[in-house]
């Protein structure tokens, strides 16, 4: 019974096909790859990267205090007026950006190569 629907099979319906899986397997691995690192940036200048395996919390200057746990971060800690980086809370896919203060937070994997640019 099977052999029947197999030998119905036109090529554009293998092709088809063979274009859904390729596509679920790019979503699957963009969805679940996580990045490994934070890359932390002051006035547009890396002032650290940090491994995101490892909980820590990093103070950049008087102003703003990182936390890094269970393989995201967070701004915790920042003196801005209002606080809109604080309360966006941990990621480890989308920058956050604390305007008042110029830093930045960027996930990158190892095979990224692209760098966001505050202006």
């Amino acid at each position: 019974m099977i052999s029947k629907y197999l030998r119905s099979l036109t090529i554009g319906d293998l092709i088809l096909v063979l274009l859904c899986l390729i596509v679920a397997a790019a979503f699957f691995k963009a969805q679940y790859s996580k990045p490994q690192k934070v890359y932390v940036y002051k006035d547009d200048h890396l002032q650290g990267s940090y491994e995101l395996n490892k909980d820590r919390i990093i103070e950049i200057d008087e102003h703003v205090t990182i936390e890094i746990a269970y393989g995201k971060a967070r701004i915790a800690k920042s003196d801005c007026p209002d606080k809109r980086c604080v309360k966006q809370g941990f990621s480890n896919k989308m920058p956050i950006i604390c305007m008042p203060n110029r830093i930045m937070l960027q996930f990158k994997n190892a095979e990224d190569e692209h760098i966001l640019i505050l202006y």
